[in-house]
């Protein structure tokens, strides 16, 4: 299979990324720009994770506190990218 890269594509510098990154209202959005900036990140789970109790959020919680999924991954796209460990 080819690879999914872009021809003639200049790739977006970090304050570019950051706000790009922010502007994202989708995961299918935040995925594509990972994947055409060719960002590569690091998934780790906590240790002693499992140890953790459980505490159930109500969806009011959710949303005050902006916790879903997608806002994790945003938050750790910005990480890698803050951190500048995206593939430049």
């Amino acid at each position: 299979m080819k690879g999914t890269e872009v021809k003639g594509y200049r790739k977006k510098t970090q304050s570019q990324l950051l706000a790009e990154i922010d502007r994202c209202k989708s995961i299918s959005q935040l995925f594509a720009l990972i994947q055409h900036e060719n960002i590569s990140l690091q998934m780790h789970s906590q240790s002693g994770a499992s140890n953790i109790t459980v505490r159930k959020l109500g969806s009011k919680e959710i949303i005050d506190k902006n916790d879903t999924p997608f806002e994790r991954l945003k938050n750790q796209v910005r990480r890698a990218v803050e951190n500048n460990t995206y593939n430049s």
